[in-house]
């Protein structure tokens, strides 16, 4: 894809907020923009100053709000809208950014085409097709359904270690004559290994 095409960067020179919040914002974009799997710095960049521009032009961000969740939603939006121009709308009449989403990553569209993402001319249609045919279908609907609860079944072993336990409760003098079998042998051991340097 020629990326001289399309729409040119225009100087960014924002008439509200701090530049440090310009810089938070920037970032939180560039992370969110990294975790949709978008690999190539260049169309990264590009994309964040057209998502920073977008911002600025709507103007100031309400009282109380960061910079940054406005960025983060503006981004939100652009996807929106690029999905809707990709995929068919549901059944509730509105294009899903998860669907897209996930359109996307199961065609691979992402490093197969790195510069299509939310590019505003013309698409590939290998892009297209693969993501109109990868729109997960909604399964059937949710049923109720009653799960009785069963014991655990350990096997063998915790009966063994059970009869053994209630065997030298009976007799102490026995548990005892094991405990210190079992202290005499981690001494023995020890010992051992110490001797062995």
């Amino acid at each position: 894809m020629d990326l001289s095409t399309g729409d040119t960067l225009k100087p960014f020179v924002p008439k509200w907020g701090s530049p440090e919040e310009w810089n938070e914002a920037y970032e939180k974009v560039e992370n969110y923009l990294r975790a949709c799997r978008i690999n190539s710095r260049l169309h990264r960049a590009r994309l964040i100053h057209r998502i920073l521009q977008r911002v600025a032009e709507r103007g100031p961000v309400p009282r109380g709000e960061a910079l940054s969740t406005a960025a983060i939603r503006e981004t939100q939006i652009m996807m929106e809208e690029w999905f809707a121009r990709l995929q068919p709308a549901s059944e509730s009449g509105r294009y899903s950014l998860v669907d897209g989403r996930v359109a996307l990553l199961l065609c691979d569209g992402s490093d197969r085409w790195p510069y299509a993402f939310l590019t505003t001319d013309d698409l590939p249609l290998d892009l297209v097709k693969e993501m109109r045919e990868s729109i997960l279908v909604a399964g059937p609907n949710l049923a109720i359904s009653n799960m009785v609860p069963r014991a655990i079944d350990y096997g063998w072993f915790p009966e063994i270690a059970g009869d053994t336990i209630d065997s030298l409760g009976r007799l102490p003098f026995v548990k005892a004559l094991v405990a210190w079998a079992l202290f005499l042998l981690l001494l023995a051991y020890l010992f051992y290994k110490t001797r062995q340097w």
